[in-house]
């Protein structure tokens, strides 16, 4: 039915601009429910004022394009109620929260494990007591939304499809927020991976004489033969010594500029060692 698929597009495109939109992810999910239900209420209505011309359109309405939107809802309202419930203390907490609602869907599966083989493989046999309306002798799925308690505008699982499709997305996110957490915990290793020892040192010159001193290093040789890239060693120091040291090429031409001493740092630290070196 051409209208149907009308109204079809009409509602993915309001939903992808909720999507695309600068909104934050829980105000994204509860335009978007807002959006799903009526659409839903606009099929309903639509369905009962006309006819389906063919056996063949009723399925695909019940088996294919009402379940998709249902099933988009019932997805929705599941990511709501996980981004409100979920845990804010640890990784591993966070973690354990999502194994326990896969089990939950897992659950779900077992009990309509034969239904899911049949929807999943695109079985077609029992289309015609699935997804025809006024098969009441068949046993009602009983999550039932409230728009689906019209006869006129259900069946006995198309309810059932459209969780099919609902757990399917679902586990999709949850893999997607297991994997987040995964590359969360890594980032976290990486940060304590520094040893310990490293934690008390500190620069207590001034940030001028490190410049003079990473220039004098690397121009001595003395780091991979001169050829290290001074940006690698402002971040080695950044993370050695915890100090930002700015623009050093700036600080570099300051120094170049000095008229009377021009390495006075490394003149400082040659004095002194020979001063060490002397009372000991």
């Amino acid at each position: 039915m051409k209208e149907i698929n009308t109204l079809i597009e009409n509602y993915k495109f309001k939903i992808t601009i909720v999507k695309k939109s600068n909104q934050g992810e829980l105000k994204k999910i509860s335009e978007s429910i807002k959006i799903t239900r009526e659409f839903l209420n606009q099929l309903r209505v639509y369905i009962r004022k006309n006819d389906f011309t063919s056996k063949e359109d009723e399925i695909i309405f019940f088996k294919y394009q009402k379940p998709i939107i249902l099933g988009q809802l019932m997805y929705l309202s599941a990511k709501n109620t996980f981004l409100i419930e979920k845990p804010t203390t640890s990784i591993s907490h966070k973690r354990n929260f999502i194994k326990k609602s896969l089990k939950k869907i897992e659950a779900k599966k077992k009990r309509n494990l034969e239904f899911f083989k049949y929807y999943t493989h695109n079985g077609s046999s029992l289309d015609d007591k699935y997804f025809i309306r006024g098969n009441s002798q068949l046993e009602l799925f009983s999550n039932v939304f409230l728009l689906d308690k019209d006869p006129i505008f259900s069946t006995s699982h198309d309810i059932k499809a459209a969780e099919v499709i609902a757990y399917d997305l679902i586990t999709k996110f949850y893999a997607k927020e297991i994997l987040r957490l995964k590359q969360e915990e890594n980032n976290s290793k990486v940060k304590i991976v520094k040893p310990p020892i490293l934690n008390d040192l500190s620069w207590t010159g001034s940030k001028t004489e490190l410049v003079e001193l990473l220039y004098g290093l690397n121009a001595a040789g003395a780091i991979r033969n001169g050829q290290a890239e001074m940006k690698k060693l402002v971040e080695v120091c950044k993370e050695l010594f915890g100090i930002d040291l700015g623009n050093i090429y700036k600080t570099y031409s300051e120094i170049k500029l000095r008229e009377n001493e021009p390495t006075k740092f490394l003149d400082l630290m040659k004095n002194r060692l020979l001063q060490k070196m002397q009372i000991e």
